[in-house]
C-alpha cells in the first residue's frame, strides 16, 4: 500500500513506552491505526546486542506483517559524554551499534542528541560511519548547532499556546556558537525546546528532518498534543513543518507518559 492510498493517519509512535515486550507493542500500534513505529536502541528486545541478524529480520518481518513501517531508531545519550574521555568510547560504540541496527531495519535514520558546540571530530566520524551504509543521523540537540533560533515569548498566538505566565522551568538560553556539520540532520522535540525557553516553530520553519509530537504542561510534565494544559498547537506545528518541506512521518513521542496508549489517542484526535 502506497503512502497516498493508506487511509490511516500518517503518524509513527515510540515503541518502548507501549509495552515491555516489543512484539506486544507492535500489536498495540496496530490497534491505534497508525502506520509508523520508532524503535529504541535501549529497550530490552530491540537493543542492538539483543538482536542478531535473524532477530533483526524477525523484527522487520513482524512489523511488515502488521502493515507497520519502521521510521527510525532512537539512540539517546548524554551530549556531555562526548567531551568526557572516560565515556566517549562507550558513547561512540553505542551510536555505531545503533547505526548497524538501523541499517538492518531498512536503513532508517538514527536519532540522538549532540552538544551544541565542540566535539566536531567525533560527530563527523559517527556521521561518516552512518553515511557509508546509507543511514541518516538526526541531531535533536537544543538548539541545533549553527542554527540561529528565537527565544520563546511568554505569550504567543501563532502556534504556541502559553496559558498564563511562563513557569520557572522555562528559561531563555543563548544559541551555541558551534558551526553546523554538513550532512547532520535536525530533529525537533517540542517539550525540550519549551524547557529551554526556545521557539521550536522558528526552527521548524527553517526545515527539519524529524518531528516529535509531544507537549509540555505548565508544571513541566511531558503530555500529549491536545492535552488541555499543553502549550503546542499541533496542527500549526505540522502545517509549518510540511510548508518547509518536511515529508516524513511525525512521531508521537510517548516517553514518560503515564498512560501512553490513551495519550496517543488524544494526540491522534487532536491532530485531526
Amino acid at each position: 500500500m502506497s503512502p497516498t492510498s493508506d487511509p490511516r493517519p500518517r503518524f509513527g509512535i515510540t515503541l518502548a513506552p507501549l509495552a515491555s515486550d516489543p512484539r506486544k507493542g507492535l500489536q498495540e500500534i496496530r490497534s491505534l491505526g497508525i502506520p509508523g513505529v520508532q524503535i529504541s536502541a535501549a529497550q530490552k528486545g530491540t537493543r542492538p546486542g539483543d538482536l542478531g541478524q535473524s532477530g533483526r529480520r524477525d523484527l522487520l518481518v513482524s512489523a511488515r506483517r502488521l502493515e507497520l513501517k519502521i521510521t527510525g531508531v532512537d539512540a539517546w545519550l548524554d551530549p556531555d559524554c562526548l567531551a568526557d574521555s572516560a565515556r566517549v568510547d562507550d558513547a561512540v560504540s553505542a551510536l555505531l551499534d545503533a547505526i548497524g541496527l538501523a541499517d538492518d531495519l531498512g536503513r532508517v535514520p538514527v536519532s540522538t542528541r549532540f552538544p551544541g558546540e565542540g566535539d566536531e571530530s567525533v560527530i563527523e566520524a559517527v556521521l561518516a560511519a552512518a553515511s557509508r551504509v546509507g543511514v541518516g543521523l538526526i541531531d535533536h540537540g537544543v538548539p541545533p548547532r549553527g542554527m540561529p533560533v528565537k527565544p520563546l515569548e511568554a505569550r504567543r498566538i501563532r502556534g504556541l499556546i502559553i496559558p498564563g505566565e511562563t513557569d520557572e522551568s522555562v528559561r531563555a538560553t543563548e544559541p551555541p556558537s558551534g558551526s553546523s556539520i554538513e550532512g547532520l540532520e535536525i530533529g525537533i522535540d517540542p517539550p525540550a525546546w519549551l524547557v529551554a525557553g526556545l521557539d521550536c516553530l522558528d526552527a521548524v520553519e527553517k526545515g527539519i528532518s524529524a518531528l516529535r509530537l509531544a507537549d509540555l504542561s505548565r508544571d513541566g510534565m511531558r503530555v500529549p498534543i491536545g492535552d488541555p494544559d499543553g502549550r503546542i498547537d499541533g496542527e500549526v506545528l505540522l502545517i509549518t513543518a510540511r510548508t518547509a518541506r518536511f515529508e516524513g512521518l511525525p512521531v508521537i513521542d510517548a516517553r514518560r507518559w503515564i498512560d501512553p496508549l490513551r495519550m496517543a489517542q488524544v494526540t491522534i484526535a487532536a491532530m485531526g
